[in-house]
């Protein structure tokens, strides 16, 4: 069975960023999991949410018996600027449902 686990961040009662992981890990020699998902609200972006939720998000997947994110970007400046500072690189196997859905996005991995 295949799920997807999301956290939020609130404030004041409001959501104001979250993160999605899909549960299933593949590639047997990298061991991905997917982080489907990672936005914070544009009001509250530089207050380590983000990094917050990026970090939350390695711990469930590392739970989960995987070995790296798997992480399809989008190629803003800023989007791989995040990235880059929560010590993401290239991927070294693209995910093809990825590629063929979103060609421009980047395709990264993160190790946890």
């Amino acid at each position: 069975m295949s799920f997807t686990i999301v956290y939020g961040a609130f404030y004041e009662g409001k959501l104001k960023g979250f993160v999605s992981v899909e549960a299933e890990i593949f590639n047997d020699e990298h061991r991905y999991c997917d982080l489907s998902s990672i936005h914070v609200s544009e009001d509250m972006r530089n207050n380590g949410i983000g990094k917050q939720l990026f970090l939350i998000a390695k711990a469930w997947a590392k739970e989960r018996g995987a070995h790296k994110l798997y992480i399809s970007a989008h190629s803003a400046v800023e989007s791989q600027a995040f990235y880059k500072a929560m010590g993401c690189v290239e991927a070294k196997v693209y995910l093809k449902a990825h590629v063929e859905s979103l060609p421009f996005d980047c395709q990264l991995e993160c190790p946890l």
